[in-house]
C-alpha cells in the first residue's frame, strides 16, 4: 500500500533536522555495514565501499548521487576514486552543508551539490557514468518511474548502484500493517518495495541486472547503535523541544528495528548495467 507523502513534507525534514544528523551520526547519513565489531562511522564508510566495489566502479567516472543527503557518498567516491560527481538533494540546507564539506576537504573542483526532485532528475539522457542511490528511492511514490529516470540519465553500459530498504516477499496485509507502516510513517516513505519488484522495473527500463543481495544481517545493528544515541541527554533534550514529526521519526527506531528482527524488512544492495 502506497501512501502519498508531500514533497514539501521530505524537504521540510531535511531542512530542520539535518543540522542534527551531522552532529550525531556524522556526514554518512544511512546504514553502516559490519564486518566486526567496528566503530559506526567506519561501517557507513564500509557501506559505500562495498557498493563502489560491487558496481566495480572504476577511476574518473562521472557520477549522480541522488539523494546524496550531505554529501558522504559524493565525498568519498570524489576523494577515492577520482570521480566527478554531482550531487543532488531536495534539501537547500544539505546543499549548502555539503558544499562546505567540499570545500573543507579540497574536493570542490571535483563535486558539486544541486537542488533537485529525484521524480523528475534534471540532467540530459546520456550524461552520466553511474548513477548511485544509497537510501533515497524509499521516499519516492512512483519507484518504476525513478528507475526509468536513472536510465535515461546513464549513457550506455552506465551503471547503477543502490542501496534500499525492502519489505519482504508475501507479507499478509496485518503483517504489512504492524511492521511496514510503522517504519513509512516515521520515516516518509510512501512504501516500501519488495527485491523482486526492482528487479522487475530495472529491466522493464532497460538494465541488466547483475548483482541483487540481502544484507539485513550486516546493516541491521544500525538500528542498535540509534536507539543508543537517541539515549543521549542532548538528543533527549531536542525530542522534548521538538513536534509531532519527530517523535514519530524517533519512535520508528524501534518499528524498524523489529522489522529487521522479523524479516518482514530487508535491506538490499543492488547493481545493474543499462542495455
Amino acid at each position: 500500500m502506497s501512501v502519498p507523502i508531500p514533497i514539501q513534507h521530505i524537504r521540510d525534514h531535511y531542512d530542520r533536522l539535518s543540522t542534527y544528523y551531522r552532529t550525531l551520526w556524522g556526514v554518512h547519513l544511512h546504514h553502516g555495514y559490519w564486518e566486526d565489531n567496528e566503530p559506526q562511522s567506519v561501517a557507513q564508510v564500509n557501506l559505500v565501499r562495498k557498493l563502489a566495489e560491487l558496481a566495480e566502479l572504476c577511476p574518473s567516472m562521472h557520477i549522480l548521487d541522488v539523494g546524496c543527503g550531505l554529501g558522504g557518498s559524493s565525498l568519498w567516491l570524489a576523494e577515492n576514486l577520482e570521480a566527478t560527481v554531482v550531487g543532488l538533494t531536495l534539501s537547500e540546507v544539505q546543499a549548502r552543508m555539503a558544499h562546505t564539506e567540499a570545500m573543507r576537504s579540497g574536493l570542490e573542483g571535483r563535486v558539486s551539490f544541486h537542488l533537485g526532485d529525484a521524480r523528475h532528475l534534471p540532467f540530459a539522457a546520456g550524461r552520466f557514468d553511474v548513477v548511485w542511490i544509497i537510501e533515497c528511492s524509499e521516499h519516492v511514490e512512483d519507484k518504476q518511474s525513478f528507475l526509468a529516470g536513472c536510465s535515461r540519465v546513464l549513457r550506455i553500459g552506465g551503471k547503477l548502484a543502490i542501496c534500499a530498504w525492502l519489505k519482504a516477499d508475501g507479507l499478509s496485509r496485518e503483517e504489512e500493517e504492524a511492521f511496514i507502516e510503522p517504519v513509512c510513517g516515521g520515516f516518509l516513505c510512501p512504501s516500501l518495495e519488495t527485491m523482486n519488484n526492482y528487479r522487475r522495473w530495472m529491466e522493464e527500463s532497460g538494465f541488466t541486472v547483475l548483482h541483487a543481495l540481502d544484507i539485513t544481517p550486516r546493516v541491521e545493528k544500525t538500528w542498535t547503535v540509534c536507539t543508543k544515541i537517541v539515549q543521549r541527554p542532548e538528543v533527549k533534550l531536542l525530542l522534548q523541544l521538538g513536534d509531532e514529526s519527530i517523535l514519530n521519526f524517533v519512535n520508528a527506531f524501534e518499528a524498524i528495528r523489529k522489522a529487521y528482527a522479523q524479516r518482514k524488512m530487508l535491506y538490499g544492495m543492488m547493481v545493474a548495467e543499462k542495455r
